[in-house]
């Protein structure tokens, strides 16, 4: 069995609590992911073709607030001043190491579970180019609503987002998918206000799919377009990895 097939099957076999926490970047297996493994597996251009989930050569500002829930290194980066960073602008202005810190929330010079779900997902799309992600069912660059209720569940979402699988999640977990709403979804959703929101929570206040679309659409033009549908990307390709998934029939274009 060729090297690839073989991570192939380790990852779909896995328990998803395990594969989510440690990944194939997690060498030494002690849970946590150095940057002397991150570089040892990956480019920074490998990095951002792989978050360049539409194939139009740009990271959006969109993009940005959902890996590091914030938008500086946007407008830091972005020396034309226009919607988008192109690759060479972030090349020119970043080194994969500081790509890494920026996830390093804590500052403590490792990733944990949580800080770490961005940087396992982008380790995945680039060693399992056989994983299938049909979100964006008629390759039009855009997401709609039927492309993501068709393909994938609120509880489904839930499950990928819980990097620790404690049935909660955080504001880092969260921020995966819902980016510059992410504030307010937690305060909507965290009944107790313990700042978690376990999944009883989640499914509060007739939160579902179509509300969490609403909420991402931020031009309000009935499809996430421009970044708005980076989260729903990692969240599903952490699904198929959780699932052993990657191919069949699209449930859309059949």
């Amino acid at each position: 069995m060729t090297p690839f097939l073989l991570l192939f099957v380790a990852l779909a076999t896995a328990s998803p609590m395990k594969r989510q926490a440690t990944s194939g970047l997690d060498t030494d297996g002690d849970g946590l992911i150095s940057k002397d493994e991150v570089t040892a597996a990956m480019t920074l251009h490998q990095a951002l073709v792989a978050l360049d989930r539409d194939g139009d050569g740009f990271i959006y500002l969109a993009q940005i607030i959902e890996l590091w829930g914030i938008g500086d290194k946007f407008y830091e980066l972005n020396t034309d001043g226009d919607d988008h960073l192109t690759f060479d602008e972030i090349e020119n202005g970043m080194t994969l190491s500081d790509f890494y810190d920026q996830f390093d929330f804590n500052g403590d010079g490792t990733l944990d579970v949580a800080e770490a779900y961005q940087v396992n997902y982008i380790y995945d799309v680039i060693q399992n180019p056989a994983i299938n992600n049909p979100l964006d069912s008629n390759g039009d660059g855009q997401l709609s609503r039927l492309e993501i209720t068709s393909h994938i569940t609120y509880d489904e979402v839930l499950a990928a987002l819980d990097a620790d699988g404690d049935q909660q999640l955080s504001e880092t977990e969260a921020n995966v998918l819902f980016g510059s709403v992410t504030a307010q979804w937690m305060d909507d959703q965290d009944n107790n206000d313990d700042g978690f929101v376990d999944f009883d929570e989640a499914h509060s206040h007739r939160m579902n799919l179509r509300r969490i679309f609403q909420r991402l659409d931020l031009d309000d033009n009935n499809y996430l377009d421009d970044g708005e549908g980076a989260g729903f990307y990692a969240v599903w390709t952490t699904h198929l990895v959780n699932t052993g998934g990657g191919g069949g029939t699209d449930p859309i274009t059949g």
